[in-house]
């Protein structure tokens, strides 16, 4: 499936090799603190070839949204439904779900959930200091067996140094490690990927993963700002929703 979709949406080539930019964690307006229709984020993959992770906060609607766009043009792109979940201990993204997944369950509970549906979990911004709903240490070294990914680069962490740390955890580990702008507004978009080889499920994107190249750049600390004012405004009806 996405084989034969890399040239016509800007996908790299070398050497006739064929592979496609990722972007593995993206907010749209679906969220309460992101600011990004839906249709932005799926000019990403028209105009850029940038495939989105679309992780609403304890939603799948988003998801469902950008990739009912994105195959309005392009109808044989695979929609990968995913979702950011708040479970009692922090923060597990499911990709490739098939159903949503409530909130606030244990971490256990939550990977259960993922795993019945034969999606993949990922861990984001682990060590994150600046926001509470990172998943607590305790929790990651607790189930980090049933973890299959590791978002080793955050655009939006403060410190590097916890992306360095998160990535070192990874290959402590041996789990492939995530790219994510971790978008919540339009101008974070089309910024961070990872470019992959082919993929058409769970356990092609797992074998692709490993050898995949990062591009990389962190985000100005203000962000975090306009994320508050984003999430005011959208709490006030200042402005509309997706």
């Amino acid at each position: 499936m996405f084989a034969n979709l890399f040239a016509y949406a800007g996908g790299a080539r070398d050497d006739d090799r064929c592979t496609l930019k990722y972007d593995m964690h993206v907010h749209s307006r679906h969220s309460p603190d992101a600011a990004t229709g839906v249709r932005t984020i799926a000019r990403g993959w028209t105009r850029h070839g940038i495939l989105p992770l679309v992780c609403d906060h304890n939603t799948t609607r988003g998801a469902e949204k950008v990739y009912a766009c994105i195959r309005e043009k392009h109808p044989d792109v695979p929609a990968i439904l995913a979702e950011e979940i708040m479970t009692a201990e922090g923060e597990i993204i499911g990709v490739f779900l098939t159903e949503e997944i409530p909130p606030f369950l244990s971490a256990h509970e939550t990977l259960d959930c993922i795993e019945e549906q034969g999606a993949l979990s990922i861990v984001p911004h682990p060590f994150c200091t600046y926001r509470s709903s990172a998943l607590t240490t305790a929790t990651l070294c607790e189930v980090i067996g049933r973890i299959d990914i590791v978002e080793g680069y955050n655009a939006r962490i403060l410190c590097q140094e916890e992306n360095r740390r998160a990535r070192d955890y990874a290959a402590l580990h041996n789990k492939p490690i995530s790219v994510g702008s971790d978008a919540h507004t339009p101008f974070e978009l089309c910024r961070n990927w990872l470019e992959l080889e082919p993929f058409d499920d769970p356990a092609g994107l797992l074998r692709s993963i490993r050898g995949a190249t990062p591009t990389f750049r962190s985000m100005n600390t203000s962000v975090h700002v306009l994320t508050k004012m984003v999430k005011l405004a959208r709490a006030g009806g200042l402005f509309a929703g997706a």
